[in-house]
């Protein structure tokens, strides 16, 4: 018997172990990660993002992310449009593929999953204005039809047949091509997923034609990826049965179809030039009025903002500020205004005030003010402001058995809390931080409370179309600027006073005291040490004026070495031609003696130059103080001396770093040999034809896949005349420089092209 139950035993705990070994062998295969690959084609909102570079986001993304949590696949993403990503899942080239309408069709080619990723309704759309196509369907009778090449276009060719209308269907493989077309006015019409195309604000939906479920499904090669997809969907939904619902309105705020005006919202606009707005005073960051009497805060540029949205920037718009809620309430009722701000209290208390309000403007948690001296949490006596009943209709909807006691302003229900009157009261989150700079509420302490308070407008009940003009309005905005608006006017809306200044800055400003004494006390040794350094300076100047008067002397020296040789050559030509007879020769005579006149000239008119420059007849400190030249190097191609020395002189005093070349190959090689970017001009002449600037610039500019070709080359030229000017833009220089030289005018040719 023993024995018996000894093997039974044995038996069971093997069985025991079989099977735990069997599900740790089950778990740990589930835990390895199995690469799927996904078909991803663009999509605008529904799936964006299709390259590897790209950001990828939407619908789809979010919801492919999503099952990964559950079946630990890691995604490899293949791209295309629609159409060749279909025809990859149909030949197994990629394993999962999104957003796929089911057909009876496409069922014996690819896997459905038992449950849909989302369901969509497939419109018609038109565009604004367009008055040849209404909601009657006989209107698209010649007109053309752009649909993508999918399930969409089985569904309007069985809407168009049943019709029996004959319109021309125009098929695209991808939405971008699609979309770009009928922005373009490519096609008359355009048939999609109405949640799609839902950001064409030029777009008017004009009716549904069909409805469908889409899928995320899976290729028949792989029939373990649908199982999985299988599991993890009823998991899912097991978990989070509103998922769709959630990832729907996030990423499909707005449907295509309301884009379009409604008939009351197309009257309020047809029959309304202005809208006058009623606003609250003192509740900055959202609203006040200034001392000058003009309207401020977020509501000033919302409203505005709010009709540019829908398209309607002509509405005029009329402020009216009101000391107090009721005020503003029974202004609305008289119909003094048509739109009010800030209102809140939510439906019930909206009701008694005779309004509609909108969706929520800005949201933000209410902070509980009270003073650590006077804390008493067995009691709840709120101190609300009497002139503005957003706090009341918050205390009461949350705190329905407070005790409420009333005073004039926020500061005097501040005050109560310091003087310990009552036990707390509230502040909007985006006011506290102002109000609570006040040096005055310095002991009061204060908490975040969980229930959020809404900001929204009211319009008179009735005004059914203000409203959602208003609504929509929102919805196009998103909460960013609003949030932007409240930031920035919650920052101007306290002014420091001197007891605040002192309060938060005091050890900062006696810091300031001590290093200003210290300041005035250095002062005295630095009046000391200034007096000696002009001294020092004064006979600086003084070498300095020597110096240059020595540097002057030496240059005049310099001048009339270059001078005597030109002028005894003319005087020589003249003495041979005295005893000539022949007219050839006296005219070659004459013909020399022109050419060394002008160099004569050219010498004499660049010493003039020279002197005005040094005399300050001519200013380059005043040009220098204009254009920095410092840091930049010139290269000069010039034959003579004198021409070196002149030009670069002038060169120097600009600031520049000056290399000389005696003429054009001579400048080649040295271009050629330093590296790219080593000179920043090149000044050639090109009256001479020793220095032969023209072969110059064509080996320069005749360098092949070399930065120094392009270095900027600027002629110099006694040739005022069209014809050489133009010649010198066709060579492929730069610009030109004119003999004798204006100072000013080479350094506002060399700042055009240097600077």
């Amino acid at each position: 018997m023993k024995s018996k139950t000894k093997r039974l035993f044995l038996l069971l705990l093997s069985v025991i172990l079989v099977f735990n070994f069997n599900s740790i062998k089950g778990t740990a295969a589930k835990s390895v990660t199995k690469t799927v690959r996904v078909g991803y084609y663009q999509n605008e909102v529904f799936q964006e993002g299709a390259s590897d570079k790209s950001v990828k986001s939407g619908y789809a993304y979010e919801y492919y992310r999503k099952l990964s949590e559950y079946t630990g696949w890691n995604y490899e993403y293949v791209y295309g449009d629609f159409v060749t990503i279909y025809n990859m899942l149909v030949n197994g080239e990629v394993d999962i593929v999104a957003g796929l309408a089911y057909t009876e069709a496409r069922s014996h080619l690819i896997s459905y999953p038992d449950r849909p990723q989302g369901s969509e309704q497939y419109s018609l759309v038109k565009h604004q204005g367009d008055d040849t196509i209404t909601t009657n369907p006989s209107t698209l009778n010649g007109k053309s039809v752009g649909v993508l090449d999918s399930a969409i276009k089985d569904s309007l060719e069985e809407f168009l047949n049943e019709k029996n209308i004959d319109a021309n269907v125009v098929s695209y493989t991808d939405y971008d091509t699609l979309l770009d077309a009928f922005d373009k006015r490519e096609v008359d019409t355009l048939a999609g997923e109405s949640d799609g195309i839902y950001d064409r604000s030029h777009a008017e939906t004009l009716y549904p034609f069909g409805e469908t479920d889409y899928f995320i499904c899976t290729s028949k090669d792989r029939p373990d990826l649908l199982k999985e997809l299988n599991e993890a969907q009823s998991q899912l939904f097991l978990e989070y049965p509103d998922y769709i619902s959630v990832l729907r309105n996030k990423y499909y705020p707005e449907s295509l179809a309301s884009r379009a005006f409604t008939s009351s919202e197309k009257e309020w606009l047809t029959s309304h030039e202005s809208v006058a707005v009623g606003y609250l005073n003192n509740y900055l960051p959202y609203s006040d009025t200034t001392k000058d009497g003009k309207v401020t805060g977020l509501i000033k540029e919302l409203v505005p903002y709010l009709f540019k949205q829908l398209g309607y920037e002509t509405v005029a718009i009329e402020y009216v500020g009101f000391d107090t809620y009721d005020e503003l309430v029974k202004a609305m009722d008289d119909e003094e205004i048509e739109l009010a701000f800030p209102v809140g209290g939510g439906l019930f208390f909206s009701e008694e005030d005779g309004m509609f309000i909108s969706k929520p403007v800005i949201s933000s948690l209410t902070d509980l003010i009270y003073s650590t001296n006077y804390y008493d949490n067995s009691k709840q006596i709120f101190a609300v402001n009497e002139s503005n009943k957003l706090q009341y209709y918050y205390i009461a909807n949350h705190y329905p058995n407070a005790t409420i006691e009333y005073y004039p302003s926020i500061d005097a229900c501040l005050k109560a809390v310091l003087k310990g009157e009552a036990t707390y009261t509230t502040l909007n989150g985006l006011r506290t931080a102002s109000m609570l700079k006040n040096a005055d509420y310095e002991k009061l302490s204060f908490r975040q409370l969980g229930y959020a308070d809404d900001m929204c407008f009211g319009v008179k009940i009735g005004n059914e179309g203000l409203l959602k003009l208003i609504d929509r309005g929102l919805s196009r905005s998103g909460t960013e600027y609003v949030n932007n608006l409240g930031s920035i006017y919650s920052e101007n809306m306290y002014k420091y006073s001197f007891k605040d200044v002192l309060r938060e800055y005091f050890i900062g400003a006696f810091i300031v005291f001590i290093v200003v004494l210290a300041i005035l006390s250095l002062l005295l040794l630095y009046t000391v040490r200034i007096n000696r350094k002009r001294i020092r300076e004064k006979e600086d100047a003084k070498r300095e004026i020597e110096a240059i008067n020595q540097e002057k002397f030496v240059f005049l020296n310099k001048m009339n070495n270059f001078m005597r040789e030109p002028i005894n050559n003319i005087v020589s030509l003249i003495r041979i031609s005295e005893n000539m007879n022949d007219l050839t020769n006296i005219k070659n005579n004459l013909a020399k003696m022109g050419t060394y006149s002008k160099e004569l000239t050219t010498i004499l008119n660049n010493i003039l130059n020279i002197s005005s420059f040094e005399s300050g007849q001519v200013k380059i400190d005043d040009s220098l103080s204009l254009y920095n030249f410092f840091g930049k190097r010139v290269l000069i191609v010039e034959d003579t001396l004198p021409n070196q020395t002149i030009t670069g002189d002038i060169m120097k005093k600009a600031g520049m770093e000056v290399q000389i070349a005696n003429d054009g190959l001579d400048a080649y090689e040295k271009v050629k040999a330093a590296p790219s970017g080593y000179f920043d001009a090149v000044l050639i002449n090109v009256d001479d034809r020793n220095i032969q600037g023209y072969l110059f610039i064509k080996k320069i500019r005749d360098m092949e896949n070399d930065i120094r070709s392009e270095v900027p080359v600027i002629a110099i030229t006694a040739d005022e005349s069209e014809s050489g000017k133009e010649k010198i833009i066709k060579s492929g220089m730069n610009g030109y420089i004119t003999k004798p030289y204006d100072i000013k005018a080479i350094l506002d040719k060399l700042s055009g092209i240097l600077l």
